[in-house]
């Protein structure tokens, strides 16, 4: 759904690198299995990550097999499968989290983006109740985070925590679940996916800058000032941007101190290596590479899928 968090690749082992691709394909085959090819087109790097951070949390034993599918015809790709349901829930909540994306596009973005929401939203509706139906305290806390969302956006005057808040909450839901085992563990989880859920609004805010500036939409890293500007050009003036990246750097480095606290109190098992990758390297690059587009005035350019890990 949103592609920022993932591994860095220069610094993985040869393994580890082959568990993330392998965990990638095992989502991708159980979403198509559960819900069909469709909402595998919607995969992203974000749940990957919760399917190792699941394998970890709950010590399941995971199997790299391999196996053919669409991407893969011909020749068999490394594929992970667990002793538990941690690719069931990953794709369940990778279909509700996409089912509300959907949603906030036809409000919120651009004609390309509403027409795509628009061609995806009935399919997407079906497959939503299905997940929904498996797990709905997930659901209904996704759903009420999507409406303060959408309440907070509406005021287009709110500071960039603020804004950040209701995409917190959602991941913190997401992520309180996998504690569903053992609920002791379920609020440092939860406090561990509020501050990925703020990290991942905060570089999609300025990964959308230019393209929302040119589209009027609404961006808590602008001015609400700063709009009157488009009157003159549709590109977000260089200082505005300075200061745009300036605000998401100090508020991201901020939230990744916080992140890190309560990611060393988590017991990952021997997925360790690999999330530690993700948590003290992948995070910050990925925020660089969007800082990096965003000052440079051009639109998004975020890659989702194994296609843009690979090209990196």
């Amino acid at each position: 759904m949103f592609g920022y968090v993932k591994p860095y690749k220069p610094f993985l082992r040869v393994y580890e690198n082959e568990l993330y691709r392998a965990a990638y394909c095992g989502l991708c085959r159980e979403l198509n299995r559960s819900f069909g090819f469709v909402p595998t087109l919607t995969l992203s790097y974000d749940l990957a990550f919760l399917v190792l951070a699941d394998i970890g949390i709950n010590s399941y034993r995971p199997e790299i097999t391999h196996e053919r599918c669409p991407v893969h015809p011909v020749r068999k790709a490394k594929c992970l499968k667990c002793s538990g349901s941690a690719f069931e829930y990953a794709a369940c909540a990778q279909v509700i989290l996409v089912y509300h994306k959907l949603r906030d596009d036809l409000h919120d973005k651009g004609l390309k983006h509403r027409l795509r929401a628009l061609a995806l939203i009935h399919r997407a509706g079906a497959d939503y109740k299905k997940a929904a139906a498996k797990y709905p305290t997930l659901a209904q806390a996704v759903e009420r985070a999507m409406e303060r969302q959408w309440r907070t956006e509406r005021k287009r005057s709110v500071s960039l925590d603020r804004a950040a808040e209701p995409t917190a909450a959602m991941m913190r839901a997401v992520f309180r679940e996998l504690g569903r085992y053992d609920p002791d563990k379920r609020d440092l989880l939860g406090q561990f996916g509020y501050m990925l859920g703020r990290y991942v609004y905060i570089c999609d805010a300025l990964d959308d800058l230019n393209e929302d500036f040119a589209s009027g939409s609404f961006d808590p890293l602008i001015p609400k000032a700063a709009y009157k500007l488009r009157r003159n050009s549709k590109i977000l003036p260089k200082e505005q941007r300075e200061k745009a990246a300036a605000l998401a750097e100090n508020s991201v480095m901020l939230t990744l101190g916080a992140l890190a606290e309560v990611y060393v109190r988590l017991d990952l098992g021997g997925v360790k290596p690999m999330t530690d990758n993700i948590i003290y390297l992948g995070l910050r690059h990925t925020f660089d590479e969007v800082k990096k587009n965003a000052l440079s005035g051009r639109k998004k350019n975020m890659k989702t899928g194994l296609k843009g890990y690979n090209n990196e």
